[in-house]
């Protein structure tokens, strides 16, 4: 059902060494006290759906801060919404318009995190592989640079760390679009242009590459089979997450 691809200490001194631009960042008490949980995987693959359901677990225990549709703070038994409601109209304009407001509020994470202290984080959109491997789907030319090389360019420019460990959601992606079709006409939304079949599988093709490279420089990833039952898999990625944070608490 799910795999461990490495594991190991995710205390990044060689990441700090490679990567001196974003040591400011990943010293910060904020990244310290915070364990950031990176959620990986094509559109349609589940992610909100298995963020959703981590809060509710993980908050009993924890606070949870997550990063993806919406932005939430779970803390005390209380949800704090800090980028307001989902909009509810289909119109691309508005769902333009909070996409907007998402990658803002991810040029603010690390304020977020050093002001609210969140012992956990999820980041189920525009982590830092999700995004070197979206970017490379839309400009082929890119995969001529090693991972490594994408990883370095994003983090100097975003000033942004990579997470502290990373469930990747594979899923065939033929699945993944009717899964898009099926919501598609759900919520009658016009299809994204990232949701195109074609993007997906050249999305999907990436992650193999960046999961090599987490492997390289010792930071876990447990690769879950996403078209199992959606309760098997918040199952497994909530026994990966609490292993792992117990392990860096330690």
């Amino acid at each position: 059902m799910f795999s461990v691809i490495v594991a190991g200490s995710v205390v990044k001194m060689d990441f700090l060494r490679m990567y001196p631009v974003a040591a400011g960042i990943l010293t910060g008490d904020s990244i310290f006290m915070t364990f950031l949980v990176g959620i990986l995987g094509i559109d349609g693959s589940g992610k909100s759906t298995l963020v959703a359901g981590l809060e509710q677990r993980l908050s009993a225990a924890a606070s949870v801060m997550s990063i993806g549709q919406r932005v939430t703070l779970h803390r005390a038994g209380e949800r704090l919404d800090l980028l307001g409601a989902l909009p509810t109209s289909a119109h691309p304009l508005h769902h333009f318009y909070r996409n907007m407001q998402r990658h803002w509020t991810l040029q603010r994470l690390p304020g977020l995190l050093k002001r609210y202290q969140p012992d956990i984080c999820l980041e189920d959109r525009d982590s830092v592989i999700d995004f070197c491997a979206l970017m490379t789907a839309h400009i082929p030319a890119l995969r001529s640079l090693a991972p490594r090389h994408r990883v370095t360019i994003f983090v100097t420019l975003t000033r942004r760390c990579l997470a502290d460990m990373y469930l990747y959601l594979r899923l065939p992606t033929a699945v993944a679009d009717a899964r898009i079709r099926c919501k598609l006409q759900q919520t009658r939304r016009l299809r994204a242009y990232h949701e195109t079949p074609h993007l997906l599988e050249r999305v999907a093709r990436e992650y193999p590459r960046f999961l090599d490279y987490l492997a390289e420089i010792s930071i876990p990833a447990v690769v879950l089979d996403a078209d199992q039952p959606a309760q098997a898999v918040l199952d497994a990625a909530c026994l990966s997450i609490q292993s792992q944070y117990d392990r860096n608490q330690a």
